[in-house]
């Protein structure tokens, strides 16, 4: 093969990895926002229900501690009425101070916006992950 034709060869596969660099260097197309959809209908139309009795409130923190202390967690309980207001409450020794505050604003974010605040952080991530830098 002539030295030509090698040098032709040569330019002609270098000229080709540098479009197909170039190419590959393209900015990706943006995802669209996940939460910019606007639904037909209200897809969280949950019943705000009725309060929760004192009773049942201390037994559902007493089955929560019990979770807790088998795993163990040193948590905060609370628990809320369907309208955000604090119904009872129990701190487990040594648990963190700052997550008293915590958990009350997570119960009553969860009783006003009637959804668990996992929804929360899911939307939040999807809007992280999909965001550009």
């Amino acid at each position: 093969m002539p030295i030509r034709t090698f040098g032709a060869a040569v330019v002609a596969a270098l000229l080709f990895c540098a479009s197909a660099t170039r190419a590959q260097q393209q900015p990706a197309v943006p995802q669209p926002n996940p939460l910019d959809v606007v639904p037909e209908k209200v897809p969280f139309d949950v019943p705000y229900g009725t309060p929760i009795p004192l009773a049942r409130a201390r037994t559902v923190i007493a089955a929560a501690e019990a979770e807790a202390v088998k795993r163990g967690w040193t948590l905060n309980f609370a628990v809320v009425d369907s309208g955000g207001n604090l119904v009872a409450f129990s701190r487990m020794d040594g648990a963190q101070l700052a997550s008293i505050a915590i958990s009350e604003h997570k119960a009553r974010v969860a009783a006003l916006n009637r959804r668990e605040t996992k929804a929360f952080e899911n939307a939040s991530r999807a809007v992280l992950c999909t965001s550009s830098p």
